[in-house]
């Protein structure tokens, strides 16, 4: 089963899901609004993306630009703990695979083949 990470409100997150849905593929939709990942899902994802955390944190959006955050410097760790708090700050849409493959952000062409590789033995 896939897992789509996203924010119900966000058009890119709907779109996302819906693009899965018609690949035929069986996913499942978490609000990380309503219910913030827990960090041990967060330390996972960002260990996937190569401990790139600024790959992780929605910088484009509402909470990050009013709390200021583009200058911090925080740890990884307290990066965490705040996408935990909030899930606001977590770029989105997050698809993770059934073979635990994580890809931030939604591009179709790159959903296609990770479904495609997915499928293939």
């Amino acid at each position: 089963m896939y897992h789509l990470y996203g924010y119900r409100r966000c058009s890119t997150c709907r779109n996302a899901l819906a693009f899965l849905e018609r690949l035929g593929v069986d996913v499942s939709f978490h609000d990380i609004v309503e219910q913030p990942p827990e960090l041990p899902t967060l330390r996972a994802w960002f260990e996937a993306v190569n401990g790139d955390i600024r790959s992780l944190v929605n910088t484009r959006g509402e909470v990050y630009r009013r709390r200021g955050l583009k200058e911090v410097s925080w740890p990884v760790d307290t990066w965490l703990e705040e996408m935990h708090r909030d899930g606001k700050l977590i770029r989105r849409p997050v698809l993770v695979t059934p073979s635990g493959r994580v890809i931030v952000g939604f591009d179709e062409s790159v959903y296609r083949a990770a479904v495609s590789e997915e499928k293939t033995p």
